[in-house]
């Protein structure tokens, strides 16, 4: 776990506790609370459940597709999402098409995150034309697993993955539409909608 951080220090500062909360944990004279396990678990890079026990679950480790780099380049898993017709997309580990590679420079320069955070998906269907098209790539940046602002954001819904514009209304509730105006926008309080991540790149054809 501490390979991950390099030292004690910068294992608590990045899931926010103490030097001594470590040492405990290391030692076994104590456990992490679930909120701890959690943050440590994301700060790692691990699913909860391999911290816990040492094993990764067979779906879980199934459905890890993180970009791999390089040399100058970083090889981003090309998924499928499908929401046509207005429906939830759902992202499958056996779903992925191929691997497309992108220049490590740019990705650090231009979206200015991490590539590791980066998921690369192929758009199916006409719910967000005409900024998105069908069989148009995006990149969605899951380092952004909140609201903050008015975009296009990745959010679990009945099960699924969408893909919406959503933007904060003055009554603080959040508006959820597509870009096409063939399909209804709907208003959901801010706490029932998961965020995944915030869309931050686009390709397609013109």
């Amino acid at each position: 776990m501490l390979a991950s951080f390099g030292s004690v220090v910068a294992c608590a500062k990045a899931i926010g506790v103490s030097d001594n909360a470590i040492y405990k944990w290391l030692s076994g004279r104590g456990q992490p609370s679930v909120a701890n396990l959690v943050a440590l678990a994301r700060a790692s890079r691990v699913s909860v459940e391999w911290l816990a026990t040492g094993h990764e679950p067979e779906q879980t480790a199934s459905a890890i597709t993180h970009s791999v780099e390089r040399g100058d380049y970083i090889f981003m898993p090309r998924n499928l999402v499908r929401f046509s017709r207005g429906k939830d997309g759902v992202i499958r580990s056996d779903q992925v098409v191929d691997f497309i590679a992108f220049r490590a420079e740019w990705v650090k320069r231009r979206l200015g995150t991490d590539s590791r955070d980066l998921i690369l998906i192929e758009v199916v269907g006409d719910s967000m034309t005409p900024i998105f098209k069908d069989s148009d790539l995006i990149l969605a940046d899951l380092a952004e697993p909140r609201f903050r602002q008015d975009g296009i954001y990745l959010f679990r819904q009945n099960g699924g993955i969408s893909v919406k514009r959503i933007q904060r209304r003055p009554d603080g509730k959040l508006l959820v539409r597509s870009d096409n105006p063939a399909y209804q926008p709907m208003v959901v309080s801010a706490t029932n909608i998961k965020i995944v991540g915030r869309v931050i790149w686009a390709g397609g054809m013109i």
